[in-house]
């Protein structure tokens, strides 16, 4: 009768410790204080994505970074804001054409909740790298407006 634990438990062990390798594969490739209390994390792309994705996201970020900062203003200690960036890829379509994603999660010190969202760095409308309107628009909706600091309550 125990042997489908020991089963359950191994598969639980198995996953524990391939999502501990693979967090620790992530690493800050810069730090950035956009203002006070508002940091960016940029993290190192992996070592598998394709150098074309790589150079994609490595274009993206001084983007990211400007719309950034003109979206934030500077914040109080108990609001300390944290945004980490990291590059992906994912296979679109039938030809499973490569995009480059942008993977962004956010967090408040003092706070029990992260938002994450993905943002696919190719627009449509352009068919070519995203914009600023385009980012600016995901940036807002997708992590700020869902980031809003509610210590001052």
């Amino acid at each position: 009768m125990r042997f489908p634990y020991v089963r359950i438990l191994a598969a639980v062990a198995v996953a524990i410790c391939l999502g501990a390798g693979a967090q620790a594969q992530d690493k800050v490739q810069r730090e950035v204080n956009v203002h006070e209390n508002v940091r960016l994390l940029i993290m190192a792309p992996r070592a598998d994505l394709p150098p074309e994705i790589r150079k994609q996201y490595e274009d993206f970020l001084p983007l990211f970074e400007e719309v950034l900062k003109e979206s934030t203003t500077d914040e109080t200690d108990a609001c300390a804001l944290t945004i980490r960036v990291s590059a992906d890829m994912k296979e679109v379509g039938a030809a499973k054409t490569q995009r480059p994603l942008a993977r962004v999660s956010a967090f408040r010190r003092n706070s029990r909740q992260e938002f994450m969202a993905t943002f696919i760095l190719y627009s449509y409308l352009s068919a070519g790298p995203v914009n600023k309107e385009e980012t600016e628009h995901f940036l807002k909706k997708q992590i700020l407006d869902c980031a809003i600091c509610n210590s001052g309550n």
